[in-house]
């Protein structure tokens, strides 16, 4: 394997890493409560609502490129399986996060300004049949790639040390119990998450330099024969 390649990694990890923690630290928790009190007005309609969702999203899609880098750079089933689902994950979950972004944010800007019955739309749009399987059904894809993915760089060798993408991948796997959690057991997991993709950002680099290491005196070899 080229020294090089697992470097593709860096990028689609840091981001998915990055993008969670932000996503759960900046996301207003005022609708921990109930969907229909003030303080959920003020939470959908600060424009740290839709910052915080966009950042959701966009962890999650970062995930499927990681997941589809991983496949390019292994063989066997567990890559092609992450290749598959992570993508397919992604694509039936951002519809049901542009509903709860874009959606409840117009309904919090509604109430805010002097009609509080628009709240009564809140748990409509969260639990809309369709919307809501779609995404419960994504996120089980994205955690199943979350285990293939894990698997794929263990078998494949593209970290040191060999575990070192597992806990992204059950941190993947965790996304949809994690809804469930109290705010601060949401915020907890958003920089438990970014921890897991710096503990995978590293071993990867590690891994590059003993390949680059294994490789050098064969590298030097060639040289002094070509000198020779």
């Amino acid at each position: 394997m080229n020294p090089l390649s697992p470097t593709r990694l860096l990028v689609p990890t840091a981001a998915t890493g990055a993008l969670m923690a932000t996503y759960l630290l900046l996301r207003p928790y005022g609708d921990g409560g109930g969907s229909t009190t003030p303080a959920a007005a003020e939470a959908f309609a600060s424009p740290w609502w839709v910052l915080a969702h966009v950042c959701g999203g966009l962890s999650l899609a970062a995930f499927g490129w990681l997941a589809l880098a991983v496949s390019d750079l292994t063989q066997g089933r567990a890559g092609r399986l992450a290749r598959w689902a992570g993508p397919a994950g992604v694509v039936l979950v951002l519809p049901y996060y542009g509903a709860e972004t874009y959606g409840l944010q117009a309904v919090g800007a509604r109430a805010v300004v002097g009609d509080p019955t628009a709240l009564a739309l809140v748990e409509q749009i969260r639990n809309q049949p369709v919307g809501l399987t779609l995404f419960a059904l994504g996120l089980l894809l994205l955690a199943v790639s979350g285990v293939a993915t894990a698997l794929a760089c263990q078998r494949a060798g593209l970290t040191s040390p060999a575990w070192a993408a597992w806990p992204l991948g059950i941190g993947v796997a965790l996304v949809l119990p994690q809804f469930f959690l109290p705010s601060s057991g949401r915020v907890v997991f958003g920089l438990a998450y970014a921890l897991a993709a710096t503990v995978l950002i590293v071993a990867v680099l590690r891994s590059r330099r003993t390949m680059l290491a294994s490789t050098e005196p064969a590298l030097a070899r060639g040289r002094a024969a070509v000198a020779g």
